[in-house]
């Protein structure tokens, strides 16, 4: 009987281990504020960084808590929700720009993101940023609330 008291115990300390242990990749859905389309004249001064590849700015319009904007490649701007994919609806849940400007970071969870497609890259987000729709004419920059992820 001993033998199988000592079994069942150790058997119940390795399950709540490996369960412990496992992603919890459940967490408050996303929320979604529809916006009407934006039209951004990236001459304007204060978008001016965007004109070259690399360049970034961020925007309080649209978007649950703003946009970031990312320009990839001479025919690409990039548009992320600034809402922070884990606990999102936490009040400090809000993605910026790192000092760096190498990487998108929510310094309330610790989480980072990437420029390429807003994917986790640390800390325990383990959604992407949600990516909103843009299109480039000439100078102009259009986002609308269509999401591409």
């Amino acid at each position: 009987m001993r033998a199988f008291i000592h079994k069942a115990l150790n058997l119940t300390a390795l399950l709540t281990i490996v369960f412990a242990c496992d992603s919890d990749l459940s967490d408050d859905a996303i929320p979604l504020a529809p916006f009407d389309p934006i039209q951004i004249n990236l001459t304007l001064p204060t978008y001016v960084s965007l004109m070259s590849t690399g360049g970034y700015t961020a925007i309080n319009s649209g978007g649950t808590r703003g946009i970031i904007l990312y320009r990839k490649d001479i025919s690409t701007v990039l548009a992320f929700e600034r809402n922070c994919s884990y606990q999102p609806l936490n009040a400090c849940a809000t993605v910026e720009v790192h000092s760096s400007g190498l990487y998108m970071n929510d310094a309330c969870c610790n989480s980072t993101f990437r420029w390429e497609d807003g994917n986790p890259t640390g800390g325990p987000a383990w959604r992407p940023l949600v990516q909103y729709s843009t299109s480039l004419n000439g100078n102009v920059l259009t986002i609308t609330d269509q999401i591409l992820n």
